[in-house]
């Protein structure tokens, strides 16, 4: 690469690399791959990253779908922000923007990393949105994270981030949040922009809902660190808590911001107020927004953070702002939140502030204030607000709800406060006006109701009494009918009798008040009192009986149950019913409960006959009770509330419950008996866990006298409650069995079985368990076997076998069970006692279960059980061979004695094995039963008779556990007689009417999927045969598994087992057509099925494995129906043969969809039936409804997935596998995938017959051209991309064998490139460029880049080409296209395009055309189309120029090129181009590619070309060097100097001769002067005369300007080597300057070019040079003043002073001599820029003469005057002089200075004063020009001059006195006098002014006043002397002197003349005005003696002006009316 080359490369733009993507290459810098792994990932990779996290987060945040189509979409993918205009990136920074802060809450899932990685690699946000990346990742700054992102951005000085995380970026690393704070503090942030900006986060995410944990908790804790820090050090800045009050106070009014978002502002809200004494104001914003509503916030914290700043701001009296009241109302739950709050923390002076705002409406918050006022700790301080407030408001208020609300208030709380109350009230009755607002004394009084109310909870019972009446009363008017209720509901559990009988005063009112529910819970505590007492409860029962039950006889059972109940029982200490009491319950009302009919009588004996009476009674009446309750009509119901009592709380229902019960059970029979004994064992099992009733004596199930005993006198104690459980346990065994058989083995819940089942089952247990009495157990298990008799073996069998049997009682069984079979053998009746053993086989399988129980006692008994039963060869009858199993005990098999002897013998053997392992029993039949060679027929018959009597258990024992247990014995058995026996129970779950799928529909889901799960575990590849067997059902239940016409309840089930089965490996031990079969209905079934299963299905379908020979056979099977009549075989026809077809697509989709293709070996045979299938359906297209479409894109894709794993091309052959099927699908089909898919086999199969494809190669690009050009989808051209790819090599390959050279080339393949070209237009353009290079690239980019470019650009010549594009776009894709490939091949096409572009130009005058593009050019097209070619190749030749530029080409293309260029821009003069843009266009062209030379080529063709070139030419090659230069490295023009000498000489003599290309050179030496080296200042040395020279000859103002401008460059570069040239230059630039018709930026650029010279050679420019420069600058200066100005500078700058200063004396005659204002203005300014900038060095040896030509200067009014010059005109000039002046006195020290101010004062006052008269013009002239300097000196230099005064001071005692006399009369020196004294007086601080002399000076001053008094005061003009004495009364505080200074004025006021009067008032006015405060002493004089009498002068004016004085000193004093009266 050549050095211009490099250089250019390293000045090219960040974006360059990008600008050649076709999207725009992604990002360089990743966050989450490190730079080698990001660097291998496109955009697509990338995009699809993003859109899978994207996906991830959509589930997480709906809302994240606003980004969806702007940025994570197909569309966002092809944005590149580099060609966006500024608007749109705006608009997507905004959107990117919002993204980042939604992203925030992700940032620590993957998916959140993928969608930030998406943005950082497409939209740059790292770069162009840093800002916001940072925001959203700062609240992970200590997360892993943060420096990921922090490592990759690239940070903008002007971002507020920058200062703050720029440095870390090299080395990123998490970072401590104090770092953060630090950086946010005003000690590093004085802006406090990044604090703002931090502040503000929540803020912003609040208003786009994107708030977050991480974003809340960094936020909180950064504001509290702040405010930490700030605690503890300076205090924080008023800056800082601006801003943080507002993002506080702003987050807090924030609407529905939420709970979470207000609880973190509180934090640092409550410690900013603890940290900064806040103003009023920012207090009162925070304390208003916590009450601001709608917030959600949680009010509890918002409260307490409100009551916590409150109390903290001791002072605080300004309320809670505006509405405060109304908010504080919407609070929820305000009054508990208050009082809990005070509770805690108190907050006196808090709750103070919230309570008075509260009470500023009462009415608004009574609820709460009622609350909060009614709290037993309410401070004090509250309560006396409280009442002092409502009282003041309830007396003024007119409103009736605010008045209620008060005394509402007012009378609970004077009941809880009475003292504060009546204080308060007696304050408030004396502070309000009794006429206006009299307190109100019913205020703080309740009404009578609510007295009544308060009365009836009162503590003295006369007071309940009177309450009750009164409630009553007021419910009987119909007032406060609620209150009265609970009232008079409290009052009926009153134990007072003269209570009760005021509430049963009026019972016929009390009845219409209460209802019989609140009236039954009123009173129920009174009967289930621990100590109920007897009179009270008879009054209850009098009113019951006698007025409620008659009224209400339906409550009965209630009033029975919830009243009567626990009072029927007698206890020792507990009696509730006296004879009277019990008396009563056979009267009235209770006649009607029948329950009651039988006991009256009984409980009065009983309670007569004391404690033996009492005892009885109770079991009288709990058999009465008992057998009221058996004849109930509501049995059940009665049961269960005895049972619920069973739980009670108070014994005496509790122990009446159990003895009523007890009776039940032995009274009871049948069902009730049964059902009644069950539900009390259901109760008790849970509750006697812990107990033990062993050690209960004398239980049994009768009730005896002990336990009645313990009733009556021990009711509380727990062992009385248990020997009533034990008696009513015992009780149990009197209960009777059902007749007939039960069915002990079976889980059916028969109701006849299932409930004896149930209580046989937990009366054993309690019988088995230690808990009971030994004889109570006994008698249980004695009772029960008894009934049982013969079937007690298959109860224990029941017992052992059920999993929710405990273990003992397991082994219980089984010992039980042992001894049932050896006394059974010894029974006389039995078969064992007559010889013949039993037979016990039935029980084998329950004991096979008890073998494999988890306990291993368990098991160890279940072996004896096991030896038990062995017997021998010659057994008896079987026991229980027709009831084990009830009628399903004959599906029964039985084995013969020979096997079963042989099987239990065979168990006997190990048994030892089943003890020690519970699955040794499993393993042991997976041994025995499984089939082993060697083993003879007998064997197997035992084997399988061993699984047929296992099976037929299983069959018949319908109970899950053991089913499931046997089955677990054969599930590792491989035998086909268990999937024989399987089969009729799965085939039973087809009909869901069925006894074993309803028993099996009964069970838990878990259970039935382990159930049917076992049973389908018998379908092995070992028991396939029974499949296949002839007659069975095996086949038949597996197709009926498919038939979807079925329906069961289990079917689905079922089905999917068979699936699991058939993929594990049944259906590949298949014959083949069962497969087929299979295959067919599979699919079949998968149409038929609902969606879900048919997907399962589906899934099974694809995992099947079908062999290649299979596969050709089921294609044929399912594509029978689409042959043709002729060839279709011969079917069965029904009435859907007409959707035969449709269907078979159907199921062919299904198919062919299922089968992986790549997996499957690669068969031509296969190919060609997949290929039949296309045959098939291209000849039903018509009648096929749907799907055909889908069928064919599919069967393509199979045939691509084996075609490309083909190899052998003659396979293809002998299949006889043709494309001509291919190319029909492709011309039948209008579906684009089918297409596509089709031209994807279509490129494959060029790879194996080329010869085929090569022949149809036309139409299919035909047809790629028509239609998948034009589709928007990266499929599509992924397959277009393919295509071409495998095509067009062979179509390529055969053109080049053709072709001689590449023009031959070009046009045999024009016809098959424009296919392609000519559908440039109509492609998705995001799409074109990257089709068009992947189509270069399959050509030959060295072959057909050059005729494709050409081609393209060619479109652009017809509107029909462009097909709408404008002419740029059209030429965008050429030049596009070219960017893709590399610098040599660009070179290549640069080269072909100029041949073109030679044989086009050439046609033009040719009738035989040659060049390529002629060959595109028909009789119709335009006859300027050959032009336009012309002229657009020439613009894409720039195009690619411009691409090559900065690159390294070959050089030798590059120079032929330009030959060939230079011949053709030799050519243009052609007349059929001359009204064209070709000739300028081909010279643009030319001077392009000249630019593509090297440095060293470049330098030497310029050179020539100015040696030998024409003028054109030369200005060109001017224009290109002067462009290209400053690109050349320096190392690369130091090897060119002589060459760029060369250069500097010709053009040297370009601008001698002045001709067209003066411009150019100029242009040309500015570029070198600019970017020179040292070793070529001598040859622009030898330039810079002729440049000089050249500005006086040309006339243009514009080539003057360049030139000048130029020339100033070389002055500044040069410097010394200018100083020849420098008199040419002054006087170029000073005659350009003096020139009237010059342009004026060519006189500013002269001036520009004279500062230059200046400023670089300043010592070399003469005195006379000097002069004329600033004679013309100051003559200019007339014209303008800015050049003058800044030459001036630029003159005191660098010219030394002792140099400048000659020459300025010099200049100043010159400057007289012309006498005009503006030139001395100039002048004086020069000199005053002369001083200051004079080195203080150099003054001394100056002073003389610079003080002498100062004087003269001075005395510059007198001549000026004396030339009748304009008295302004002379001060102003005079005042330049002075400021000239005032610089040099800066630069002085005093005592230098001082005698210069003294020989100043000489010579003003006294040098003329000698022999002449005092008022001499000249000597007033001069001492006016002193007093100039003075209020110079003063104002410049304030008190430091004031010192000076003294040398005046006798000179201005001498005029004074004579202005006053007359003697003088300058009016202009009394003026400037008089300001001088005053602006003395104003700075003097002290310095020199004493009381003494201002005293001593006081009287001549006021003698002033009367003088010239024609000036008219005004505000902004005020008289002289008023200002004067102004400042002297406001520079001092003395009395004395302010005295005589006021007098004196005062005094004056009283001369005659009104005139003097007013003036001497304008005085007084003034100084009052100036020391009002320090006069207040002098008021009494001045108004009563003077201002009096003067508002009374006869002047009007007089008059005025004194009331003015008189309403100054007022505004101090105020009225002073006294001193006037």
């Amino acid at each position: 690469m050549s050095s211009l080359a490099q250089q250019l490369q390293s000045i090219a733009s960040l974006d360059a690399a990008r600008l050649t993507s076709a999207y725009g290459a992604p990002s360089g810098k990743s966050y989450l791959f490190p730079p080698d792994v990001a660097s291998s990932h496109d955009i697509d990779s990338i995009f699809d990253l993003a859109q899978s996290g994207f996906d991830e987060l959509l589930s997480l945040d709906p809302e994240m779908e606003e980004f969806e189509e702007e940025l994570f979409s197909e569309s966002a993918k092809r944005t590149d922000r580099m060609v966006l205009s500024k608007e749109e990136n705006d608009n997507l920074d905004r959107t990117l923007g919002r993204c980042l802060r939604r992203l925030g809450k992700w940032i620590r899932l993957m998916a959140g990393g993928k969608c930030i990685e998406w943005m950082v690699r497409r939209f740059r946000v790292h770069e162009m949105n840093v800002d916001e990346v940072l925001r959203s990742f700062l609240p992970y700054h200590e997360s892993p994270n943060f420096p990921r992102i922090l490592a990759i951005v690239t940070i903008p000085k002007t971002s507020p981030y920058y200062a703050t995380f720029a440095p870390l970026v090299k080395n990123a690393q998490p970072i401590p949040r104090s770092y953060i704070v630090t950086s946010i503090s005003p000690a590093k942030d004085k802006s406090l922009v990044l604090l703002g900006d931090i502040a503000s986060m929540v803020q912003q995410a609040v208003k786009e809902g994107v708030v977050h944990h991480a974003l809340l908790t960094f936020w909180t804790a950064t504001m509290v660190d702040l405010l930490e820090g700030a605690r503890h050090g300076k205090g924080a800045n008023e800056g800082v808590v601006k801003q943080l009050v507002e993002s506080f106070v702003t987050l807090l009014e924030t609407p529905k911001a939420g709970e979470d978002v207000n609880a973190a502002v509180y934090p640092p809200l409550v410690l900013l107020t603890r940290t900064v004494p806040l103003a009023d104001e920012p207090f009162l914003a925070i304390v208003s927004s916590l009450l601001t509503p709608g917030t959600g916030s949680n009010p509890s914290q918002r409260m307490l953070t409100l009551l916590v700043i409150l109390n903290d701001r001791h002072t605080w009296s300004l309320g809670l702002g505006e509405h405060a009241t109304e908010n504080l109302a919407k609070v929820s739950q305000l009054g508990e939140i208050l009082v809990a709050a005070m509770d805690k923390y108190r907050f006196e002076k808090a709750l103070n502030i919230v309570v008075k705002s509260m009470l500023e409406k009462p009415d608004l918050h009574a609820k709460a204030l009622a609350t909060v006022l009614e709290h037993e700790s309410l401070p004090t301080s509250v309560t006396e607000l409280a009442s002092t407030n409502l009282l003041q408001l309830g007396s003024s208020t007119d409103s009736q709800e605010v008045k209620a609300a008060c005394k509402s208030l007012l009378t609970n709380l004077r009941e809880r406060h009475p003292s504060i109350v009546d204080t308060a009230f007696l304050q408030a009755s004396a502070s309000l006006e009794i006429d206006t607002h009299p307190v109100d004394h019913g205020l703080v009084q309740k009404p009578s109701g609510e007295v009544a109310f308060l009365d009836v909870y009162a503590a003295d019972i006369s007071s309940r009494v009177t309450g009750v009446k009164s409630v009553i009363d007021m419910a009987k008017k119909g007032e406060e009918i609620e209150s009265s209720i609970t009232a008079l509901e409290a009052r009926l559990s009153d134990v007072d009798e003269n209570v009760v009988n005021a509430l049963y005063e009026e019972p016929k009112s009390l009845l219409e008040i209460l209802p019989v529910e609140k009236y039954i819970a009123g009173v129920k505590p009174v009967f289930w009192a621990v100590s109920p007492i007897s009179h009270i409860i008879g009054l209850h029962l009098d009113f019951i009986s006698q007025h409620l039950l008659v009224s209400h006889p339906e409550a009965g059972k209630q009033i029975y149950e919830s009243l009567l109940f626990p009072i029927f029982l007698s206890t020792e200490k507990r009696q509730p019913l006296t004879k009277s009491q019990a008396l009563k319950l056979l009267n009235g009302g209770f006649k009607k409960l029948d329950k009651l009919s039988t006991i009256g009588p009984e409980i009065g004996k009983a309670r007569e006959e004391g404690m033996k009476g009492a005892q009885k009674g109770n079991l009288v009446i709990a058999k009465a009770l008992a057998g009221a309750t058996l004849s109930s009509s509501t049995f059940e119901d009665d049961i269960s509330f005895l049972i619920a009592q069973l739980d009670s709380t108070t014994s005496s229902a509790r122990l009446l419950a159990y003895l009523i019960l007890h009776s039940l059970v032995l009274t009871l029979r049948g069902p009730r008996q049964l059902s009644t004994s069950l539900s009390i064992l259901k109760y008790l099992s849970p509750r006697l866990t812990g107990h033990s009733l062993r050690d209960l004596k004398h239980a049994d199930e009768n009730v005896n006298t002990e336990y009645m005993e313990s009733v009556y006198k021990k009711p509380e104690e727990t062992r009385t409650t248990l020997r009533a459980i034990v008696s009513i346990l015992a009780a149990m065994g009197k209960v009777i069995k059902p007749i007939g058989q039960i069915v002990w083995l079976s889980g059916e819940s028969k109701a006849k079985d299932a409930s004896y089942k149930t209580f046989a089952q937990q009366i054993y247990l309690w019988a088995n368990i230690a808990i009971l009495p030994a004889n109570v157990a006994h008698f249980l298990l004695r009772s029960l076997l008894t009934q049982l008799g013969e079937e007690a073996l298959l109860f224990f069998s029941s017992i052992w076998t059920s999993s929710t049997s405990p273990v003992p009682l397991r082994i219980s069984a089984l010992k039980h069970a042992l001894a049932f079979i050896h006394a059974y053998a010894t029974l006389p009746t039995s078969p064992a006692a007559q010889g013949q053993p039993v037979d016990f086989q039935v029980v084998l399988p329950q004991i096979l279960i008890a073998l494999q129980d988890s306990d291993k006692d368990v098991r160890r008994v279940a072996v004896d059980v096991l030896r038990s039963v062995e017997g021998g060869e010659g057994m008896g009858d079987v026991y229980a061979l027709d009831t084990i199993y009830g009628d399903r005990s004959e599906m029964t098999q039985l084995l013969k004695s020979v096997d079963r002897k042989k099987y239990i013998e065979t168990l006997l053997e190990v048994a030892e094995e089943f003890v020690i392992d519970r699955l040794r029993l499993k393993a042991f039949h997976t041994e025995v039963l499984n089939m082993q060679s060697g083993k003879n027929r007998k064997e197997s018959a035992h084997r399988r008779a061993i699984i047929g009597f296992l099976m037929s258990h299983v069959a018949s024992y319908r109970a899950i556990d053991p089913r499931l247990v046997l089955l677990s014995l054969l599930s590792d058995v491989h035998d086909t007689s268990i999937l024989r026996s399987a089969i009729p129970l799965l085939a039973s779950l087809f009909d869901d009417k069925s006894e074993e799928s309803l028993w099996l529909s009964s069970l838990p889901d878990g259970q039935q999927a382990l159930y049917v799960q076992a049973l389908m575990g018998s379908l092995r590849v070992q028991s396939v045969s029974v499949l296949g067997e002839a007659g069975g059902e095996g086949w038949e239940f597996l197709l009926n598994l498919l038939d979807a016409s079925k329906s069961s309840r289990f079917i689905a089930r079922l089905r999917i087992l068979s699936f699991k089965a058939m993929v594990g490996g049944v259906f590949s031990a298949l014959e083949a057509h069962q497969q087929i079969e299979y295959i067919i209905a599979l699919i079949q079934c998968i149409h038929a099925l609902p969606t879900d299963d048919a997907l399962d299905a589906v899934k099974v379908l694809e995992k099947l494995d079908i062999q290649p020979r299979v596969l050709i056979e089921l294609i044929e099977h399912l594509s029978d129906p689409l042959e043709t009549s002729v060839n279709r075989k011969r079917q069965r026809q029904d009435a859907a043969d007409e959707d035969r077809p449709t269907q078979a697509v159907h199921e062919l989709i299904t198919f062919v969809d299922s089968r992986n293709w790549p997996s499957i070996p690669a068969s031509a045979p296969l190919v060609a039936s997949l290929m039949s299938i296309l045959s098939a359906l291209l000849a039903k297209r018509l009648i096929v409804k749907e799907g055909i479409d889908y069928l064919e894109q599919e069967v393509f894709g199979a045939i691509l997935a084996l075609v490309e794993r083909i190899t052998d091309a003659q396979e293809i052959q002998r299949a006889h596998v043709g494309i001509e099927v291919v190319i029909k699908v492709i011309r039948a089909s209008t579906n684009p995938r089918t297409a596509q898919r089709a031209l994807l086999v279509a490129s494959e199969l060029a790879r194996l017959i080329p010869d085929a494809v090569l022949h149809n190669v036309m139409p299919i690009f035909t047809f790629m051209g028509a239609s998948d050009f034009q589709r928007d989808d990266a499929y599509t051209f992924g397959v277009v991309e393919k295509t071409v790819s495998r095509i067009v090599p062979v179509m390529t390959q055969s053109l080049k064998e053709k072709a001689q050279n590449s023009l031959e080339l070009y046009t045999k393949s024009l016809t098959f490139l424009s296919i392609f070209t000519d559908m440039a237009g109509r492609l998705p353009r995001h799409r074109t460029l990257p089709f068009f290079v992947h189509l270069v690239k399959s050509l030959g980019a060295s072959d057909y880049l050059a005729p494709v470019c050409m081609l393209l650009v060619d479109r652009a010549t017809t509107k029909a080409g462009r097909n709408k594009e404008s002419v740029s776009t059209a030429l965008e894709l050429p030049a596009n296209l070219v960017a893709a490939f590399d610098v040599s091949v660009k070179t290549q096409v640069l080269g072909e395009i100029v041949q073109e572009l030679a044989r086009l130009i050439g046609d033009l005058s040719k009738a035989d055309k040659e060049a390529f593009l002629s060959q595109t050019i028909s009789e119709n097209d335009a006859t300027d189309r050959p032009l336009r070619q012309v002229t657009y190749l020439l613009s894409f030749l720039s195009s690619i120029l411009g691409q090559l530029r900065g690159k390294a080409c070959s050089q030798a293309l590059v120079q032929s090129a330009v030959r060939q260029l230079i011949v053709l821009a030799a050519s243009t003069s052609q007349p059929v181009m001359a009204t064209t843009d070709i000739p300028s266009n081909l010279h643009k062209t030319l001077a392009s590619t000249m630019l593509l030379l090297s440095a060293d080529n470049f330098l030497g063709v310029t050179a020539e070309l100015l040696s030998d070139g024409s003028e054109q030419d030369i200005i060109m090659s001017l224009g290109v060097f002067a462009e290209r230069l400053p690109l050349i490295k320096s190392e690369v023009r130091l090897r060119c100097t002589k060459v760029i000498a060369e250069i500097l000489k010709r053009i040297g003599d370009l601008l001698a001769a002045s001709g067209a290309t003066v411009n150019a050179a100029l242009e040309a030496v500015k570029s070198v002067t600019k970017t020179a080296i040292a070793q070529e200042d001598g040859a622009l040395a030898s330039v810079l005369p002729t440049v000089v020279g050249c500005i006086g000859k040309v006339k243009d103002s514009a080539v003057i300007v360049a030139a000048l401008s130029l020339v100033e460059l070389l002055v500044r570069r040069l410097a010394a080597r200018t100083i020849p040239f420098i008199q040419s230059i002054l006087d170029t630039s000073l005659n350009l300057i003096k020139s009237t018709k010059l342009a004026a930026t060519a006189t500013n650029q002269a001036f520009v070019t004279l500062s230059s010279v200046i400023e670089t050679i300043p010592t070399f420019i003469s005195s006379k040079q000097l002069n004329a420069i600033l004679i013309t600058t100051i003559d200019y200066r007339r014209v303008e003043e800015t050049n003058s100005a800044s030459l001036f500078t630029t003159l005191a700058k660098k010219i030394r002073t002792k140099s400048l200063f000659p020459v300025l004396i010099e200049a100043w005659k010159t400057v007289q001599e012309k006498g005009g204002d503006n030139e001395m203005k100039g002048f004086f300014e020069m000199l005053r820029l002369t001083l200051k900038n004079a080195a203080r060095e150099d003054l001394p040896s100056m002073l003389k003469p610079v003080f002498a030509f100062f004087l003269d200067v001075f005395d510059l009014r007198h001549r000026l005057q004396l030339k009748g010059v304009d008295t302004r005109v002379v001060n102003d000039v005079e005042e330049s002089a002075i400021g000239s002046f005032l610089e040099l006195v800066t630069k002085l020290n005093e005592p230098t200075f001082k005698p210069l101010f003294i020989r100043l004062y000489d010579w003003a006052v006294i040098d003329l004063a000698e022999g002449k008269n005092a008022d001499d013009g000249r000597l007033t002239e001069r001492k006016i020009v002193l007093l100039h300097v003075m209020m110079g000196l003063l104002t410049k230099f304030k008190n430091l001059l004031s010192p000076y005064m003294g040398i005046l001071f006798p000179h201005i005692q001498e005029l004074l006195p004579a202005f006053a006399s007359g003697s003088v009369r300058s009016e202009p020196l009394w003026t400037l006098l008089l300001n001088v004294l005053g602006k003395s007086f104003e700075v003097d601080s002290g310095a020199f002014w004493t009381d003494a002399l201002e005293i001593e000076l006081l009287p001549q001053l006021v003698a002033q006043v009367p003088l010239f008094l024609p000036i008219a005061p005004s505000p902004q003009s005020p008289r002289p002397i008023s200002s004067c004495l102004a400042n002297l009364a406001g520079s001092t505080t003395a009395e004395n002197v302010l005295r005589r200074l006021n007098t004196a004025v005062c005094l004056a006021t009283r001369s005659d003349d009104p005139k003097v009067r007013l003036a001497a008032l304008d005085a007084l006015s003034a100084i009052w005005d100036a020391q009002a405060e320090e006069m207040v002493g002098l008021v009494p004089e001045t108004v009563s003696e003077f201002l009096a009498e003067l508002l009374e002068d006869e002047s009007k004016d007089v008059e005025i002006a004194a009331r003015g004085v008189l309403a100054k000193i007022e505004k101090v004093t105020g009225s002073l009316k006294e001193y006037l009266e």
